[in-house]
């Protein structure tokens, strides 16, 4: 009885491993990688640039992506660009005045990736703490880099894209981004 109780359970966390394997392999995009972008003279323009400021302007920071956000039709927005290794690949596009605001997160394993929007905000209010997120759909995305793995203290060179549809109903709305973006690992 008990080597066929150990059969069953072997069987179960085997069929859960591969799903969880499958789902990956499913829901998660694999990147592309183009050795010579770091080459390209959008990058050299953007030493000789500075950042633009959320107020309007620029920043004393030298400039370190062009990524646009356009809302149908409404004109595209400054986001800053983070990159973190810890314990994987992570890009995000934010913008923000640091007590709202959201973006975009890009989280990268074994040369696949997976886009996510995200916010945030400091005017909690009662009750809206266990409010379900916005709805969104990721309809196409594209990640280009210029290797396949990143350690800490690395360069990095890479385009994004993203389609994104938020809500649903008579109230959708598509959002579009794109841009280069270069940047040392954190």
């Amino acid at each position: 009885m008990p080597k066929r109780i150990l059969k069953f359970i072997f069987i179960g966390i085997f069929s859960i491993l591969i799903l969880l394997i499958g789902y990956f392999y499913i829901t998660w995009n694999s990147i592309t990688i183009d050795e010579n972008l770091s080459k390209q003279t959008i990058y050299k323009t953007f030493d000789h640039q500075k950042q633009e400021s959320i107020f309007g302007g620029e920043s004393d920071e030298i400039k370190t992506n062009n990524f646009r956000v356009k809302t149908d039709s409404l004109e595209g927005e400054y986001f800053n660009c983070h990159l973190s290794n810890n314990p994987f690949l992570k890009i995000t596009f934010s913008a923000g005045d640091g007590y709202s605001g959201g973006g975009y997160s890009i989280d990268i394993i074994n040369n696949r990736y997976q886009v996510s929007p995200y916010h945030y905000t400091d005017n909690i209010k009662p009750f809206t703490l266990f409010e379900d997120e916005e709805y969104y759909k990721i309809l196409n995305t594209k990640l280009v880099l210029n290797k396949d793995s990143y350690k800490k203290g690395d360069s990095i060179f890479g385009y994004a894209e993203l389609k994104i549809q938020k809500r649903y109903g008579p109230e959708k709305y598509f959002v579009e981004g794109k841009g280069y973006f270069k940047g040392i690992i954190q």
